[in-house]
């Protein structure tokens, strides 16, 4: 961050009670830098709560989160600036994606539809990052960015919800050029085996109440559903295949969130090719819907 080509920028580090050293590391280069600043949390609270912590800290017009294991290229803050100080309507800059195999160094960069203008408003963007078919990762106004704090009851999740918020009040979004490398690492958070995995089905349901509350057209909520219909999929199979990992009182719990979820769906909420899926159907109760998907783990160990 600090070798970025444009040099006029605050950079906020926040330790959030790291026990690797990195908190005597980031304040050995803020001595011989004054441009960094460090931040150190009283305790262990989360990216959500950290990134908080730094934005109502920074003193910049744009905004740009990175996270720890992550970078950007040296030109990309550039990049996004030229774009802002010649479209003044612009809100966000997006970053190009670029996703990294931590294990073996491959990228792999994030293709958009080209069909997908662009520049386009906010609300058309919020639309397309309900898939994340365009990222969500970019630099953003600070006047825009701080109005949404990131929910923190939901863990790493909580980002998400902001992050499609902010997009909606955007007044218009440029998908920029400026290289962002996601390092996919098998040990990261949203990789590892977790009761805390399960935080992003309540997550979902609060962005859907908040769109309804902001009156989003039923595309968006209908977009929305699809996700958290397949995020659901993916739950139970998760629970199905690390059940016994969790204590009993965490099984009750993860059972108790699946079924809520489940039970805010509607079958008009689905495209009909979703609600009448083999083995993947809605059913009149979840204790069915789960039954049904345990079937169909059984019907693929018989195949093979």
């Amino acid at each position: 961050m600090l070798g970025q080509t444009y040099k006029d920028i605050e950079v906020i580090a926040v330790d959030d009670c790291s026990t690797d050293g990195s908190l005597l590391l980031l304040q050995q280069y803020a001595a011989a830098d004054m441009r960094l600043k460090v931040l150190q949390m009283e305790q262990n609270s989360g990216a959500p709560a950290a990134r908080n912590r730094a934005m109502m800290m920074s003193c910049g017009e744009l905004m740009s989160t990175v996270d720890a294991d992550d970078c950007i290229s040296l030109d990309a803050i550039e990049k996004a600036v030229r774009i802002f100080e010649a479209n003044p309507t612009v809100d966000i800059v997006t970053y190009d994606l670029i996703r990294v195999n931590a294990a073996t160094g491959k990228e792999t960069p994030h293709v958009v539809n080209p069909a997908i203008p662009r520049r386009m408003s906010g609300k058309e963007a919020c639309y397309w990052t309900l898939h994340w078919d365009i990222p969500g990762l970019d630099v953003v106004r600070a006047s825009l960015e701080k109005r949404f704090m990131a929910e923190t009851q939901y863990g790493q999740y909580g980002d998400e919800t902001t992050t499609h918020l902010v997009f909606y009040h955007a007044r218009e979004v440029v998908l920029g050029e400026g290289k962002y490398y996601y390092y996919q690492n098998p040990g990261s958070y949203t990789n590892s085996i977790s009761i805390k995995r399960f935080e992003m089905l309540e997550c979902r349901q609060s962005l859907r109440r908040q769109l309804i509350a902001l009156g989003a057209e039923q595309r968006f909520i209908r977009r929305l559903d699809v996700k958290r219909w397949h995020e659901l999929m993916r739950a139970c199979k998760l629970y199905r295949q690390h059940g016994r990992q969790f204590t009993k009182e965490e099984r009750k719990d993860i059972w108790k969130r699946m079924k809520a979820t489940y039970g805010s769906f509607r079958f008009s909420d689905l495209p009909l090719n979703l609600a009448l899926a083999p083995f993947r159907a809605m059913m009149p109760t979840f204790r069915l819907f789960y039954i049904e998907q345990v079937m169909k783990q059984f019907v693929n160990w018989l195949i093979r």
